[in-house]
């Protein structure tokens, strides 16, 4: 079944890759992956730790805009480019983080913009001059430059990706955004709790805006145990978020970092290739499956018809 996963650091593998002198990064080293796990739709996240520049964030992003432009890869820029029928990977370029922004953020927000960005964090678990990552002062969250990224990012229908932020900035986040937000990699705090999941509150703020909530496979966001950590056990949350606010809040954000490092996958549910494993998990949680489809790529692909731009 098709799926589409709301976050995968390509960007940062495209980068990391472009300096070891390779090219076609996404032909070479991801394509087979997602097709052979049917993720047909996958955001292809720019990741910034926060310490790099202005200049840092522009060159990851701009490869992988050339690399989605040059390859045999459909570009999602608009509710338009969103067509189930098709066969091919279809890519859209979101942002995780923005500690490269000093200044001007306006400016720099319709650069990300118009080099293709649609979804972005204004932190991840850093702090910066914009907001506050889940490791920052919890009584600091969005500053008076991050309120003016927000207002840019609405008005070029730019999602606010809560996943990362802290309880303030997430609650700020909330309350500046004008549209909808989306967690894109996190689960319910309430069944593995660590301070990137999700409370209940939470949970239950981002469906009153019409959110969308991805499901991460990293396993320590999904249980303690290590015995736990996999694709049944991420059901599991699934099933508990939409029996708090409904399924149609529910999607997949897995995070997929087996290019990256090996500590953070789960036992069936590492990599894009065991992809259905999680579909088939949720049957078994008693999703029907008209609500399988729409946690896999319905959602998703309502959510941005409705609120990406023309």
């Amino acid at each position: 079944m098709r799926i589409f996963d709301l976050h995968a650091d390509l960007g940062w593998d495209i980068r990391r890759l472009h300096h070891e002198g390779e090219t076609e990064v996404l032909k070479n080293h991801h394509l087979e992956n997602l097709k052979a796990g049917d993720v047909l739709d996958v955001a292809a996240a720019c990741f910034f730790e926060g310490t790099e520049s202005w200049a840092d964030m522009q060159e990851m992003i701009t490869l992988t805009r050339q690399e989605i432009e040059q390859g045999d890869i459909r570009w999602i820029r608009s509710r338009k480019d969103l067509d189930p029928r098709t066969s091919k990977v279809s890519a859209m370029i979101t942002i995780e983080g923005m500690c490269g922004i000093h200044a001007q953020p306006e400016e720099k927000i319709r650069w990300m913009y118009e080099q293709g960005a649609r979804v972005g964090t204004l932190t991840w678990n850093d702090s910066n001059d914009l907001a506050t990552g889940k490791d920052g002062s919890p009584v600091r969250g969005v500053t008076a430059a991050g309120m003016k990224a927000i207002r840019q990012m609405n008005r070029l229908h730019m999602i606010v990706d809560v996943s990362h932020a802290n309880e303030k900035t997430f609650w700020d986040e909330i309350t500046l955004s004008s549209l909808p937000v989306i967690a894109t990699h996190s689960n319910a705090r309430s069944l593995c709790d660590v301070e990137r999941n999700l409370t209940n509150q939470q949970i239950r703020a981002i469906a009153a805006r019409d959110g969308l909530i991805g499901m991460n496979s990293a396993k320590s966001f999904i249980a303690p145990k290590k015995k736990d950590q996999d694709a049944r056990h991420l059901a599991m949350h699934a099933r508990y978020i939409a029996d708090l606010v409904g399924h149609e809040h529910v999607a997949c954000g897995f995070d997929f970092m087996d290019f990256f490092d090996g500590y953070r996958r789960s036992n069936d549910l590492g990599e894009a290739v065991q992809a259905q494993n999680f579909l088939e998990a949720l049957k078994g949680q008693g999703f029907s499956a008209d609500e399988v489809r729409d946690i896999a790529w319905r959602n998703a692909f309502r959510f941005f018809r409705k609120y990406l731009s023309d």
